[in-house]
C-alpha cells in the first residue's frame, strides 16, 4: 500500500529562506518553489512529506514554527497578509 502524499504551500520570507532549506534536507522532504513574492520578500513554496514519516513531519512543524515566528517578529500582531502597502 502506498503512503498518502500531503502537500502544502508556504511563504518563506527570504531573511529565512537559507535555514529552511537546511529544514527541508534535513527532513528529506519533496519541495518545489511555485512563485515569488518581492514586494513582501518571500518565496512560495509546494512541500510534500507523508504524514505517517515522523522526520519529515517533524520538519513541517519546525518550517512552520520558524515562519510564525519570523513574521512575529516582522509584522507583531498584524497578519503580514493584511497589510495595506502604500
Amino acid at each position: 500500500m502506498k503512503t498518502p502524499i500531503e502537500k502544502q504551500s508556504v511563504k518563506i520570507p527570504i531573511e529565512i529562506f537559507l535555514d529552511v532549506c537546511k529544514m527541508i534536507r534535513i527532513g528529506n522532504l519533496n519541495n518545489k518553489i511555485v512563485g515569488t513574492n518581492e514586494v513582501m520578500g518571500e518565496v512560495v513554496l509546494e512541500l510534500s512529506y507523508s504524514k505517517e514519516n515522523k522526520i519529515q513531519k517533524s520538519a513541517m512543524h519546525n518550517i512552520h514554527e520558524s515562519v510564525s515566528e519570523w513574521n512575529e517578529q516582522r509584522y507583531g500582531e498584524e497578519n503580514p497578509d493584511e497589510i495595506a502597502l502604500n
